[in-house]
């Protein structure tokens, strides 16, 4: 049994981590991220963590939007080259809430 507190992401929430960028897609923003800007991205126990920041000026990787739909899309290829991903390696999986973190967790396997 885990220590912390994840709530999965319905199966239709998906994130894609491709050439250095993580894409979130509509539904998934707005259920977690609504109104953020900003993340902080973070690798956490063999996982990635998106940690929304809530106050413009503290910096973070912006969530740009993508498309019309209101996909989002985060520059982040420094942040995953330091996390250990590297820029070829392509993934889509659903992600969870981690409530003792504060944070969505993309998990680094599909």
């Amino acid at each position: 049994m885990s220590d912390r507190t994840t709530q999965p992401a319905a199966s239709d929430h998906t994130v894609a981590i491709c050439n250095g960028n993580i894409y979130i897609d509509a539904p998934l923003y707005r259920r977690y991220f609504s109104g953020i800007d900003s993340v902080a991205v973070l690798a956490k126990d063999g996982d990635i963590a998106l940690m929304p920041i809530h106050n413009s000026g503290a910096g973070g990787l912006m969530l740009k939007i993508r498309n019309a739909d209101g996909d989002r899309v985060v520059h982040a290829r420094e942040a995953l080259e330091f996390a250990g991903v590297a820029e070829s390696q392509e993934l889509r999986t659903v992600p969870a809430w981690d409530s003792d973190i504060a944070a969505l967790r993309i998990p680094m396997t599909g």
